[in-house]
């Protein structure tokens, strides 16, 4: 009688180590599978961060894209892109109606780590650091040649994403009226 009970205490502790095992391949898997998917999911973040600064430059210029209303200047002063550091993407505001709002701008450009857009008038006098954080960067070119306008974002790991938007409207205003 003691041997059959020695058996059934050895069935289970076969079992149990079994279990054990299978368990233990178990949180192996998952640890591989977090590993795996953490740098899936950087990757994906280091793609969407290169690609949503200069599709957001592209909507934001195809949504302005009218006649006179799309320009290239400096922060400073819109007609001279030579007058400051801080190269300006210049779009003319239309209001609810559809029409241009005169002496209205969004400026886009770059200043102190972020591309930043404001919503000014003309005669008002703003500091490069009043625009709203759009995107975390590490530099934003903007230039125009004809209805051409060419942009580079350099992102926060040193990438570079360029883009070209032929403007369809007729071309660049050369910043007067």
């Amino acid at each position: 009688m003691k041997k059959e009970t020695t058996g059934h205490h050895m069935d289970g502790v076969y079992v149990l180590l079994l279990f054990a095992v299978f368990a233990g391949c178990i949180l192996i898997v998952l640890l591989f599978g977090t590993s795996a998917y953490e740098k899936l999911v950087e990757r994906d973040q280091a793609a969407y961060d290169q690609r949503t600064g200069v599709q957001y430059l592209a909507a934001k210029i195809r949504h302005s894209d009218s006649t006179d209303h799309v320009f290239v200047g400096s922060f400073s002063d819109r007609t001279n892109v030579d007058a400051d550091d801080i190269n300006t993407l210049y779009l003319q505001f239309d209001g609810e109606d559809g029409e241009a709002v005169p002496g209205f701008y969004t400026k886009i450009y770059y200043y102190d780590g972020y591309i930043r857009e404001v919503l000014c008038e003309e005669e008002v006098d703003l500091l490069p650091e009043d625009g709203n954080e759009i995107l975390a960067a590490e530099g934003l070119q903007i230039s125009e040649d004809g209805n051409l306008i060419s942009f580079t974002v350099m992102g926060e790991d040193g990438t570079e994403s360029s883009m070209k938007v032929v403007l369809r409207s007729g071309g660049m205003n050369d910043g007067t009226e």
